[in-house]
Order: structure tokens, then C-alpha cells, then sequence
């Protein structure tokens, strides 16, 4: 799989993920139940997980699709 297909994919399924939690937690605040909900601790804290982990891949994809720099071209030297 090519890196822009991956970051693409990585970056549209963590937001996917991040709005089903807000939509999870406004739920849950509209029915007047902030604690205790269908998910548990366990169920919430895998879903933002998985979001942040599909975040994270998202952006390793990102790096390793930019062209590498050439450190002697665009390096200064100080003083």
C-alpha cells in the first residue's frame, strides 16, 4: 500500500473514530448519564486508543512519503 493511501485512510478513520466518541459522549450527556455508560471505562478508553493510534500511523505514513532533505544544501552554519 502506498504511503499517501495509508496517511488518506489512517487520517479519515481516526476522525471517524473521534466523532463516534463526541457523538458517544453527547449522547451520554443528553440522557443525563455522564458516568456509566454502555461502552464502560474499558469500552471509552480503547476507542480513543484507536483513534489516537490510527492518528499516529496517519502521521508516520506522512513522514515516510516526504522526500528526504539533503542536509549540506539548506544547513547554516552559526557562529
Amino acid at each position: 500500500m502506498l504511503a499517501a493511501t495509508l496517511r488518506r485512510n489512517a487520517y479519515r478513520l481516526a476522525a471517524g473514530l473521534a466523532l463516534v466518541y463526541l457523538g458517544y459522549v453527547i449522547t451520554l450527556k443528553l440522557m443525563h448519564r455522564p458516568l456509566g455508560g454502555p461502552l464502560g471505562e474499558v469500552g471509552e478508553f480503547l476507542l480513543v486508543l484507536a483513534s489516537v493510534t490510527a492518528f499516529a500511523v496517519g502521521l508516520f505514513a506522512d513522514e515516510a512519503s516526504r522526500p528526504p532533505v539533503d542536509p549540506t544544501s539548506t544547513a547554516k552554519e552559526t557562529p
